[in-house]
């Protein structure tokens, strides 16, 4: 992206300057309509272009980044990437081996490909963890991996950062986006990252330690991101023949803080028998794993004769408001009348079904309970 680059869908948006500037100590102290706002720290004073449709606005743009650049004694392009970064999540694929400032064109496109469908696979757990999910992928699972961006490698090893973009979610409709600064309601992005995170982390205990895993520890791991695919993608990269290690670090965006996330996993190609392995057993299970969602209670549903109550639940999917039916025994079905009430947030946990052309549902809820530290939806 150059430095007076006209703004598109992959390009840095003003909302991503004024929260970057906001997360830095820089307060709004005037605004023009939707056409500028005015920002300001303890030294100097900014303008930030809103609206790109402006004929001016590559100009102010351009005026902004040098105000910018100047007082933070860096250049543009500095200031580009560190609103960049602010804003998104970065995982860096650092491989290892017989590398020095160049890599087999094989190997390489080994490596990338195994980090897209890493990508991919971690982007499938968020939605729905599975041990296995062969040609049934989610458009969003696809549509994540086609958003996130490779940056530049560097040199002494052979690194692929990808940046995974957070939206900036605005609450106009509290029923269409409410977000949390703790990990218990994220974006999707956010979501399908820490997956990555997680599932990497776990697929190192099961496959880097002095014992074959048992089964039920490799079904257990699917709840925490791993499956066939990305045991596949691990493999064939340290299958590479001028890779013997691969380290993944994690930045995590300013935007949205995420303290208890992994900050980085190592594996390496000795390992690569047990990989094979876990994967293999994976790709043989079942669809398995249980999950947890988040939201508030939007309709409650019991008749007189009726063992159990339906309650709707609403919640974010794919960064959009979805509705989703869960059958609750007694006691639930009471917590829930009084989240409602409350309106509290809760937490399920069971199987989610996504069947094709219907809606979404959970069944074998094994914890339903109201979230506690959390504000009210509408306080």
């Amino acid at each position: 992206m150059t430095d007076d680059t006209i703004l598109t869908s992959q390009a840095l948006l003003p909302a991503d300057v004024t929260e970057w500037l906001r997360i830095h100590g820089w307060t709004r102290t005037a605004s023009l309509g939707d056409i500028a706002q005015r920002w300001q720290n303890d030294t100097t004073g900014v303008m930030v272009p809103m609206l790109a449709q402006s004929p001016d606005f590559t100009l102010r743009w351009s005026e902004m980044l040098n105000q910018l650049a100047n007082s933070y004694e860096t250049d543009r392009a500095g200031v580009l990437l560190a609103v960049a970064k602010s804003g998104s999540d970065i995982a860096e694929f650092r491989a290892s081996g017989h590398i020095d400032d160049s890599i087999p064109l094989g190997d390489a496109s080994t490596l990338i490909d195994s980090v897209r469908r890493s990508m991919q696979a971690s982007a499938n757990s968020a939605l729905q963890p599975r041990s296995y999910y062969g040609h049934s992928l989610p458009d969003a699972a696809r549509d994540h991996a086609r958003t996130v961006r490779m940056g530049q490698t560097r040199r002494g090893s052979y690194v692929i950062p990808v940046i995974s973009r957070l939206p900036i979610l605005q609450p106009d409709d509290a029923d269409d986006a409410v977000l949390f600064e703790d990990v218990t309601y994220q974006p999707f992005a956010r979501s399908a990252m820490l997956k990555l995170a997680q599932g990497l982390t776990a697929l190192r205990e099961l496959t880097h330690g002095s014992t074959v895993p048992s089964g039920s520890r490799i079904t257990e791991a699917v709840g925490a991101g791993v499956s066939s695919e990305l045991c596949e993608a691990v493999a064939n990269t340290l299958e590479a023949e001028s890779i013997t290690a691969l380290d993944v670090a994690f930045t995590w965006a300013e935007r949205l803080p995420a303290s208890s996330a992994p900050a980085s996993v190592n594996l390496d190609s000795e390992a690569l028998p047990l990989l094979r392995r876990v994967g293999s057993v994976l790709k043989g299970e079942p669809v398995i794993g249980r999950q947890t969602v988040i939201g508030y209670v939007k309709r409650l549903d019991r008749g007189e004769d009726d063992a159990v109550g339906r309650i709707t639940l609403r919640t974010l999917d794919s960064d959009r408001a979805r509705n989703i039916t869960i059958d609750l025994n007694d006691a639930d079905y009471h917590i829930a009348g009084e989240a409602n009430t409350d309106r509290r947030m809760v937490a399920a946990t069971g199987i989610l079904h996504r069947e094709p052309g219907r809606a979404l549902r959970f069944t074998e809820v094994d914890d339903f309970h109201l979230l506690a530290g959390l504000p009210g939806l509408f306080s």
